[in-house]
């Protein structure tokens, strides 16, 4: 009996030793297994992250160069634009015909009025050919008429070297600039500036020792250099205000250089 009793504690000690080894056991297998998914799962995200980069960038960097393009072509676009704002008075491929009046101030003895008209094509916006006409009005100056008035000079017209009698020229003028002034903050003006430069005849009479000092009309080759201003009235009229340096050559050598200041009126078609 009491052989017995032995045997059934020993067994069930040894029962209760197996259900103790067995509780520990599975957390410690699951447990590493449950660790082991996590770090799994970490290294595919750690993975998966990259490529999710990858992608982002590489999509990004066609979106650049779309817009790149897109942009190179706008302002590629905006480059051949020649002009900013339109002109509100145009003058490529019109005539323009001017009558004019004028004065040549810097003559010793004679002041000019010369009385003329100029006609002109505009083969572009900046660039005209212009051909022009004059018919010298003359006046003494004071100088002259105290030379001719005072007995111990006794000035006379035929000892005046030279008289200019009318000339003609053609021009080609360049405008630069293209603009619009207020002036005296009433009406908006628009005018262009120009320049030219040209060649002619000037026909005149002078005095030269070889001819027993008569007068002889004579024509001399001429050159001109023009700066001026048009100031637009409407599309069809401008008002021009100009000056204008002659060069050729004297009754006895060396170069005579009148200044020709003038007012006039265009007309473009």
């Amino acid at each position: 009996m009491k052989k017995d009793g032995f045997l059934f504690a020993a067994l069930a000690a040894l029962v209760s030793m197996g259900t103790a080894h067995a509780q520990d056991n599975p957390p410690a297998e699951g447990g590493g297994t449950e660790a082991a998914a996590p770090s799994s799962e970490s290294s595919g995200a750690s993975e998966a992250a990259p490529a999710a980069d990858e992608v982002s960038d590489d999509t990004a960097t066609k979106a650049e160069k779309e817009l790149e393009g897109d942009l190179a072509e706008i302002w590629g676009q905006q480059r051949e634009i020649e002009v900013v704002q339109k002109r509100l008075f145009e003058k490529d491929g019109r005539l323009e015909f001017t009558l004019f009046g004028s004065t040549i101030p810097n003559d010793d003895f004679i002041v000019y009025y010369p009385l003329g008209g100029r006609i002109g094509y505009h083969i572009s916006e900046s660039f005209d050919v212009e051909a022009s006409f004059a018919y010298a009005l003359n006046q003494d100056t004071g100088l002259t008429e105290f030379l001719k008035t005072d007995p111990a000079i006794g000035l006379k017209e035929a000892d005046i070297e030279e008289i200019i009698q009318f000339y003609y020229h053609v021009d080609l003028l360049w405008s630069p600039i293209y603009g619009k002034i207020s002036l005296l903050g009433a009406k908006l003006t628009h005018f262009d500036t120009y320049i030219g430069l040209g060649a002619g005849l000037v026909h005149k009479t002078e005095r030269t020792p070889g001819d027993n000092f008569q007068q002889n009309e004579v024509r001399k080759p001429a050159a001109n250099i023009a700066a001026g201003f048009r100031w637009f009235l409407t599309d069809s009229f401008n008002v021009r205000t100009e000056y204008r340096h002659m060069f050729f050559e004297k009754a006895r050598g060396g170069v005579s250089k009148p200044v020709e200041l003038s007012l006039g009126v265009g007309f473009l078609l």
